[in-house]
C-alpha cells in the first residue's frame, strides 16, 4: 500500500469519504440566515475537523478529545442560530461524522474501558453543552439517537480490533508453523546426508577394492559384497525409519515400532566397514564413562559417522585415523584425526553442503560445541557435549 508522508491511501480515503457524508448532512441544515462569508466559514471549520483524522491510529485519544472539543465549540456558535436538524443523523445539526470515525478508532486501538468512557463522553457533552433552554423530551430524544450513532461506531471499532487481534494472532501461528517446516526439513536434510553420504562412500570403497581383486583375491572381494550387502541393509533401514516419520500419525500399523536412534555405543557398526576398506581406525577412551541424553548421544553418533565419512571420502585407503573418547565429569570430547597418509578415490570428493556445517548445528542442538580443520597432512575434528555423571 503506497504511502505518503507516512500516510496510506486507506487513510486519505476513508477521511474523504468521511467528509462527503459530512456535506451530505451539512448543506441541508443551514438555515437561511448563513450565507456568504459566514457560510464558507462555517464550512472552512467542519472541514478543518477532518485533517486530524489522518492521525487517529498513531494518537486516538488526542485526536478524539481534539474533534469533540470542535464538535463543542461548533454547537454552542452556530448550532442554534444558523443550522436546523439533520436529515442524516436526525439530531441538531453537528459535525458528528469525524466525532464517529475518530470513536472508532478509539475502540479500536485502546482497551474497553478507555473505549468506553470515550464513547459516554461523546454521547453526553453535546447534550451538556445544548441542555439550558431545550424541553426535556428533545433531550431523551437527542440523547437515544447519539447512543445509537455512536454506539455503533464503537461497536465497529471494537469488532476490527478482535479481527485485527484474530489475524494478528492466526500470522504468528502461520510463522511458527513454517519455521517449524524449515527446522524439520534441515532436520531431515542433516539425517539423509549423515545416512547416505557415509553408507555410499563404504559401498563405493569395497566395491572399488572388490573390483581390483576379484581375480587375484577372490575371498577378498567377497568379504567386500558382504560389507556392501551388510552396510546397505543398515543404511535401508535407517531411511524406512527416516521415511516413517514422515507418514501422518496412526498411517501405519507398525507405526511406533520403528528401530531407536543410533548412540555413541553403536559407532563399533561404523568403523568395521571403514577398517575393511583399508582406513586403519584406532579407537580410544578415558575417563569414568558418563551418562548421554538420547539427542546427545545421536549427536556422538553423528560425530563420528560425518568425520569417518570425510577421512575415507578425503584420505583413502591407508589412512591411519584415531578416534579419541575423553570422559571428563560433565562433559565428552570427541577428538577424530587422521594422517592424510592414504590414497582417496578422486570421484569421493563432491560433497552436498550438508556435511560439517549441519554437524555443526546438530551438536550446538545438543547443547556442545565443536572445532575442525586441517593438522599437518592430515585433519581434526574435535567436538565437546554435556554427559551426566
Amino acid at each position: 500500500m503506497k504511502r505518503s508522508h507516512g500516510f496510506t491511501r486507506a487513510d486519505f480515503t476513508v477521511v474523504l469519504l468521511a467528509f462527503a457524508l459530512e456535506l451530505v448532512s451539512f448543506f441541508p441544515a443551514t438555515s437561511g440566515s448563513l450565507s456568504g462569508g459566514l457560510a464558507v466559514a462555517a464550512l472552512a471549520y467542519v472541514a478543518a475537523g477532518f485533517v486530524p483524522l489522518l492521525w487517529r491510529h498513531r494518537a486516538p485519544m488526542m485526536v478524539f478529545a481534539g474533534l469533540l472539543l470542535h464538535q463543542a465549540v461548533f454547537v454552542v456558535f452556530l448550532t442554534p442560530n444558523y443550522f436546523t436538524f439533520s436529515e442524516v443523523y436526525r439530531v441538531p445539526y453537528m459535525p458528528i461524522t469525524a466525532v464517529l470515525v475518530a470513536l472508532a478508532a478509539v475502540a479500536s486501538d485502546q482497551s474497553l474501558r478507555q473505549s468506553l468512557t470515550a464513547c459516554i463522553t461523546a454521547i453526553a457533552l453535546p447534550v451538556l453543552v445544548t441542555a439550558p433552554g431545550r424541553p426535556l423530551d428533545e433531550d431523551l430524544w437527542f440523547i437515544g439517537t447519539g447512543a445509537v450513532w455512536l454506539s455503533g461506531a464503537w461497536a465497529f471499532g471494537r469488532f476490527v480490533a478482535r479481527n485485527r487481534l484474530r489475524i494478528s494472532s492466526l500470522e504468528e501461528e502461520r510463522r511458527k508453523a513454517e519455521a517449524a517446516v524449515a527446522q524439520e526439513r534441515a532436520h531431515i536434510a542433516a539425517e539423509l546426508h549423515d545416512i547416505v553420504s557415509h553408507a555410499v562412500t563404504v559401498m563405493t570403497l569395497h566395491a572399488a577394492g572388490g573390483r581390483k581383486v576379484m581375480d587375484s583375491d577372490p575371498q577378498r572381494a567377497a568379504q567386500a559384497l558382504d560389507v556392501i550387502e551388510s552396510v546397505g541393509t543398515e543404511a535401508a533401514q535407517e531411511l524406512a525409519r527416516l521415511l516413517g516419520l514422515l507418514k501422518p500419525h496412526g498411517g501405519t500399523a507398525d507405526e511406533g515400532q520403528q528401530s531407536p536412534l543410533p548412540t555413541l555405543s553403536d559407532i563399533h557398526g561404523l568403523i568395521e566397514p571403514v577398517r575393511s576398506a583399508g582406513v586403519e581406525v584406532d579407537l580410544r577412551a578415558s575417563g569414568q564413562a558418563g551418562k548421554l541424553d538420547p539427542s546427545v548421544g545421536h549427536a556422538a553418533y553423528r560425530v563420528v559417522q560425518e568425520s569417518l565419512t570425510n577421512i575415507s571420502k578425503h584420505a583413502g585407503s591407508g589412512t591411519n585415523a584415531l578416534i579419541d573418547l575423553r570422559w571428563e565429569p560433565r562433559t565428552l570430547t570427541l577428538n577424530i584425526s587422521d594422517d592424510g597418509a592414504g590414497r582417496p578415490e578422486n570421484h569421493l570428493d563432491g560433497t552436498s553442503g550438508y556435511g560439517l556445517l549441519g554437524l555443526k548445528e546438530r551438536v550446538e542442538v545438543a547443547g556442545g560445541s565443536i572445532e575442525w580443520g586441517p593438522r599437518n597432512r592430515g585433519f581434526f575434528l574435535s567436538a565437546r557435549l554435556p554427559s551426566s555423571p
